[in-house]
């Protein structure tokens, strides 16, 4: 028998435990491929052997575990490819790889493309959700893939459930496959207050919302893009290599006030240049006379002609200068350029100095997206 051992914190016990409702916790000893044994946690059902075969995403996700671990694929073939059952909830959902991203990015895009009142990702986010991960939780973040028709983002750690379908496809039931996959514990992001169906929904579940963002919209077509100003001697421009990640870290830790570690955050980023993901192009940042990066925007576009600005900071020392209005219209006028009609931003509602920012800079403010949870 094959298998991976993982170590937790003692204080995750418990969350572990509560995973498995109904198992036993059982310790056995496992040993290497040198024989060197340890110790380890595993569990056990402990009534009468129940006649039931898995759910196939169930299976799928031990299949993709064990290829990712790289376990024999006789063994996983032929031990772990057991015989499964759909899921009534969500027939067809699987755990999604980075090679799925095109796909996915392909219901984002013509989610996006929909004038409906439903709210979807951008695909520039999804890519950057699966290639900016927190590397300190680097197994809280899924993804899943409903054929052609859906996808969802899992986050265990808030926990939060971010669920998306093309125009047509009934999104409830990813909601509840997720929702049931958490143990009921998590929040349903993205929502809309035009979505009166999904709110309907929600309600009726017994949710309540928990959070606010604000969606800011920037009409290419119609609103002039001002030019940008900076004092002289400073320059607009993308990145010009890792050599300047450093620089661009920094003000990205400073601009969002981050606690993660200055060479972990440094890796981050660099994890996502190195990503298939990443166009230097569009990696924008405004440099001080002395070479400093002072702010930062990433822009991603998409062939319905909507742009997503995801992150836009500005390091704390530069800010209300004017540095980060002058990046901002520099990297609207690009956007123009691209043949992009319209460009969209998120921010926390309670960031007023931000929600004050867009604004200020000639954003239209086009409504509030939600996230939904138990109300207990």
């Amino acid at each position: 028998m094959f298998g991976a051992l993982f170590e937790i914190d003692d204080e995750e016990r418990s969350s572990l435990d509560a995973a498995e409702p109904g198992y036993a916790p059982l310790l056995v000893r496992v040993s290497d491929e040198t024989d060197n044994e340890t110790e380890a946690l595993t569990y056990e059902w402990p009534g009468s052997r129940v006649e039931a075969r898995p759910y196939d995403w169930y299976v799928s996700t031990v299949l993709a575990g064990a290829h990712h671990h790289r376990l024999p694929k006789d063994y996983s073939d032929y031990q772990l490819g057991v015989e499964s059952d759909p899921d009534p909830l969500a027939s067809g959902v699987r755990p999604a790889t980075p090679e799925d991203l095109p796909a996915m990015q392909r219901v984002l895009a013509a989610a996006l493309a929909d004038d409906g009142d439903r709210y979807s990702a951008h695909p520039g986010e999804l890519a950057w959700w699966m290639f900016h991960g927190d590397p300190r939780f680097p197994d809280h973040l899924s993804f899943w893939r409903q054929d052609d028709q859906g996808i969802v983002v899992i986050d265990s750690r808030n926990p939060e459930i971010n669920a998306f379908t093309v125009p047509g496809h009934p999104l409830e039931p990813l909601i509840g496959w997720a929702t049931r996959y958490l143990r009921g514990r998590g929040e349903v992001g993205w929502v809309s207050d035009y979505d009166a169906q999904l709110v309907g929904y929600l309600r009726s579940l017994g949710y309540r919302p928990t959070a606010t963002d604000r969606s800011f919209d920037w009409d290419l077509a119609e609103v002039e893009v001002p030019s940008p100003r900076l004092p002289d001697g400073w320059a607009l421009r993308p990145v010009e290599g890792e050599f300047e990640a450093n620089s661009r870290r920094e003000a990205s830790h400073a601009a969002f006030k981050s606690t993660m570690e200055p060479q972990i955050h440094l890796d981050r980023y660099l994890g996502f240049m190195r990503s298939p993901a990443y166009d230097p192009e569009r990696d924008l940042v405004a440099v001080s006379s002395d070479g400093q990066i002072a702010a930062f925007m990433v822009w991603w576009p998409d062939d319905s002609g909507v742009a997503q600005i995801e992150p836009f900071g500005t390091h704390p020392s530069f800010q209300r200068q004017g540095i980060g209005t002058a990046l901002l219209h520099f990297g609207l006028g690009r956007m123009r350029e691209a043949g992009m009609r319209s460009v969209r931003v998120i921010t926390d509602d309670y960031r007023e100095d931000a929600t004050s920012f867009y604004t200020a800079a000639g954003f239209e403010d086009v409504g509030r997206v939600r996230w939904w949870g138990p109300s207990s």
